[in-house]
């Protein structure tokens, strides 16, 4: 199907297009072929993913083409990306018979009791003095009393300049009013300072991450199905 598909657009753009060159006399006004997307998942409202066949079939691209999907944005950790396209892929799979909220619940079990590596924590971010996020204002000011404290191997990096870091179970932390903090900033920590001091990585927030990321796959009941359509 998809292969009739491109021959049939093929041919049709070149009749629009001879068409045209006799209507205007000049080849300036074209129809451009692009590709046939086939399959494609709809998530909800401007965020769906898809394969892209260009001039010949292909069900196995080396990427997928995303719309608003939250796992591409920058600074995402590796881990919040890794378990996304393991998604993706399974649903848009041509031999796939499941329900997304099953392949969704069956990645995530697995995800629960798998052994993940250190750097699949490490997420980006970006230092703005003015007007950042609120997360990265608290952790700054908590480097910059560690820094008054004396510890050496901190570096406040410029306004402007990205960082890596890491969420880390460090113990309670605990905000000016003596109640126990619950704040991202307040549990950030730099890469490099993490992994020097072994520093516990918390599995249970990275967790909480990826289900609110799972939950958007399948937070419309009328889009959570992969739809087979031809474009």
């Amino acid at each position: 199907m998809v292969k009739i598909t491109i021959d049939v657009i093929k041919k049709l753009r070149d009749q629009i297009n001879a068409y045209l060159r006799i209507k205007t006399g000049t080849s300036y006004l074209k129809m451009a072929y692009k590709k046939v997307l086939f399959s494609v998942c709809f998530v909800s409202k401007k965020k769906y993913f898809r394969i892209r066949h260009e001039d010949e079939v292909n069900f196995r691209p080396d990427d997928l083409f995303k719309k608003g999907i939250d796992t591409v944005k920058q600074g995402n950790f590796e881990l919040f990306k890794f378990i996304g396209e393991k998604i993706m892929w399974k649903t848009i799979g041509i031999d796939n018979i499941c329900l997304i909220q099953e392949i969704v619940r069956d990645i995530l079990q697995d995800a629960r009791f798998k052994q993940w590596n250190f750097n699949q924590f490490i997420a980006m971010s970006k230092w703005k003095a003015k007007r950042g996020l609120p997360c990265n204002k608290i952790f700054m000011e908590r480097m910059r009393k560690r820094i008054a404290n004396g510890e050496k191997n901190i570096k406040i990096p410029d306004s402007g300049e990205h960082f890596s870091y890491v969420v880390v179970n460090d113990g309670p932390c605990y905000k000016e009013d003596s109640m126990k903090s619950t704040r991202k900033g307040d549990y950030m920590e730099f890469t490099n300072i993490a992994k020097e001091f072994n520093m516990e990585i918390d599995v249970i927030y990275y967790l909480e991450q990826m289900v609110g990321m799972c939950a958007r796959f399948i937070s419309n009941e009328c889009f959570n199905h992969c739809y087979w359509i031809k474009l």
